[in-house]
């Protein structure tokens, strides 16, 4: 019964290594140590990291869309064999003769978006409510590993707990044993009690067995969540008593209104709303007509060889220079105006605006659904501490209770006036309000760190 109370309120099995004396010499781990490491080493995190800086760098270069666009090219080509002769000179000549020549161009253009419907302006907004969704996004995965290591955190002390609750039950089966061998020693207890006495210190050393196995499993699966190279020597710290609440709970909805507006899974939703209403204006750029502003710088060298007769004083005029005057002489520069104005796309910009409207539309509705389920969330995280508080105080006095009844009953034993049937009783509802005091006080402190998570 205590196991699956234990599995409802954590969800995850882990307990704390330690328990058999197996591990110690190294400093142990404290809550916010192992969500610190968890966090700088979840693989998961370490992505959504790495997402932020693609968004980041998608910015970027929208933001650098307005510059221009510079190339620059240069050419090398070989001609042989006949060719048309027609020369400036000579308009009259015309003919195949034979060309051999080679031919050097080279180039620099640039070119400017001047207009372009506002598209660059709404890409560039768009982005930087990207980069935001993608740092909430961050947070989010954060938040998230932070409620999974209390969970397993806890999960392992109260293994622990119900480690150490079985040594003492041991021990206390050991003291019996050695009282009853002690009574029928002496004649005043039958042999068949020191049998019970003794079967049932078997049965308390089997369980704390159990106990400490499932101690060391739980804690090297607290490893495992926090990547952690080896389980060897690792241990964490307990709670202490001025580390759980004392006073009242926050309110659900108190806590609701005061991170409603800041939680990641909200800024997540509510950054993918803004970013498609500028996804709308930029899709609308579709029916804007764009400006250019196109330059460009060209020149060439041309080299004759192996020319015939006819070419010959084309060559002479062209060859006679060197590289660099060619090159000089032969510039020309560009630069004008380009206006493009659709006309008919298929189309195409008015379903693309209507996705982006339905995709608008999509996420408006997801942001609803998103504070809905944080706030059913605030408010069963609430009634779960309140509850777990509740059980706890209520575990906490009747272990107090059982203690007393022990005692009594020991003492009636120990003067012949109880049976070791009655004192077995005893000692098995002490421990079974151990164990109920150990499961209230973990499920109420992973309560309660669950609620800070959000309070955060």
């Amino acid at each position: 019964m205590k196991k699956n109370i234990i599995k409802y309120a954590v969800c995850l099995a882990l307990p704390l290594g330690g328990v058999g004396g197996e591990l110690h010499a190294q400093p142990k781990w404290s809550y916010e140590d192992c969500v610190q490491y968890a966090i700088e080493h979840n693989i998961d995190v370490q992505r959504r990291m790495l997402d932020v800086q693609m968004s980041e760098n998608d910015l970027d270069t929208a933001t650098k869309d307005w510059l221009p666009t510079v190339t620059a090219g240069i050419a090398q080509q070989f001609s042989f064999g006949n060719a048309l002769a027609s020369t400036g000179t000579m308009p009259s000549s015309s003919g195949q003769v034979d060309s051999d020549l080679s031919y050097t161009s080279a180039g620099v253009s640039a070119e400017m978006t001047l207009f372009d419907g506002f598209r660059t302006q709404n890409r560039v907004k768009a982005a930087r409510w990207q980069v935001r969704q993608t740092m909430a996004s961050l947070d989010h995965a954060r938040k998230d590993l932070s409620i999974q290591v209390a969970v397993y955190y806890l999960q392992a002390l109260y293994e622990e707990g119900m480690a150490k609750v079985a040594e003492t039950q041991v021990e206390t089966s050991r003291q019996l044993y050695q009282r009853t061998k002690a009574l029928v020693d002496d004649g005043k207890n039958p042999k068949s009690d020191l049998a019970d006495a003794e079967a049932q210190l078997a049965a308390d050393e089997y369980d704390l067995t159990e106990c400490r196995g499932r101690a060391r499993i739980a804690l090297l699966t607290l490893s495992q969540l926090l990547n952690l190279k080896s389980a060897a020597d690792f241990q964490i710290v307990d709670f202490s008593d001025d580390e759980i609440i004392k006073g009242d709970i926050i309110d659900s909805q108190t806590l609701f209104n005061d991170i409603a507006d800041r939680y990641p899974s909200i800024e997540v939703v509510k950054a993918q709303v803004e970013k498609s209403k500028y996804d709308i204006q930029t899709a609308r750029a579709g029916y804007y007509p764009q400006l250019k502003l196109r330059a460009s710088l060209n020149t060439y060298y041309q080299n004759f060889f192996n020319t015939s007769s006819e070419l010959s004083s084309l060559s002479a005029m062209t060859t006679h220079r060197h590289f660099p005057g060619q090159m000089w002489h032969n510039r020309s520069e560009l630069i004008g105006l380009h206006l493009t104005v659709p006309v008919f796309d298929h189309s195409t910009t008015r379903n693309n605006i209507r996705r982006a409207r339905m995709s608008l539309a999509d996420n408006q509705l997801l942001l609803d659904d998103v504070r809905q389920k944080l706030h059913k969330e605030i408010e069963q995280a609430y009634h779960n501490a309140y509850n777990a508080r509740e059980k706890f105080q209520s575990a906490l006095k009747a272990q107090e209770a059982s203690q007393l009844s022990f005692t009594f009953e020991q003492d009636k034993y120990d003067s012949g006036r109880s049976t070791l049937y009655d004192l077995t009783q005893a000692t098995q509802r002490l421990r079974q309000a151990r164990e109920n005091a150990v499961q209230a006080k973990y499920e109420f402190i992973i309560r309660e760190k669950i609620l800070a998570v959000y309070a955060k």
